[in-house]
């Protein structure tokens, strides 16, 4: 069974919005608890939150030194990784906190075919024009998540979103696998002006 990373970024823009987004992303995800082994909340930008320390929280001591949001997410949840006891082969499910899981349907597939694929992802052409893979939830072995990470370009030149980079290294990746549609309502936007289903 996986390991759940819910990853928060408590900014002051909206401070008390995206709290109640937060709250209702995990509270939506644990009601799941018994379709993975364990969880944790990885806040990336607070040094504390009172409302997260009532759940499993890890403050990240990354920081956010890339323009680039993806990169910087990408940055924390490799070195919280790299910093786990996990082992390589330990499956990961990540989500991004403001989204709401919406029924169980991504986390009965990772459970049926973890032992076959090492990553599972839903491709953004339901919104975008196709060139990258959602990387607001999907799953992914650790060991294959660092090597990801790693061959990342961390660097403030780098404008590429980073969806497009995971898309084209798992493409060649034989145990990998895209999933129809992960069951879940996306708030995308500082705001969350853009809400879809997917």
């Amino acid at each position: 069974m996986a390991h759940v990373i819910i990853t928060t970024a408590n900014i002051p823009e909206g401070y008390e919005n995206r709290k109640a987004q937060y709250i209702e992303s995990i509270e939506a995800c644990l009601k799941y608890s018994h379709l993975f082994s364990s969880y944790c909340i990885l806040e990336c930008v607070s040094a504390n939150e009172d409302y997260l320390n009532q759940y499993n929280t890890y403050y990240s001591n990354e920081g956010n030194i890339y323009a680039n949001k993806g990169l910087n997410e990408m940055n924390h949840l490799r070195a919280y990784l790299k910093q786990s006891s996990f082992p390589g082969n330990e499956s990961i499910i990540k989500l991004s906190g403001k989204y709401l899981i919406e029924e169980p349907y991504f986390f009965e597939k990772v459970t049926e075919l973890e032992n076959e694929f090492d990553s599972m992802f839903k491709n953004d052409n339901d919104v975008y024009v196709g060139n990258g893979y959602h990387t607001f939830f999907y799953y992914m072995k650790k060991k294959l998540f660092i090597d990801i990470a790693d061959s990342l370009d961390y660097s403030n030149d780098n404008g590429r979103p980073i969806e497009w980079d995971v898309k084209e290294y798992l493409m060649v990746n034989s145990r990998h696998i895209e999933i129809d549609r992960l069951g879940l309502m996306a708030r995308q936007g500082p705001n969350s002006e853009k809400v879809f289903h997917c």
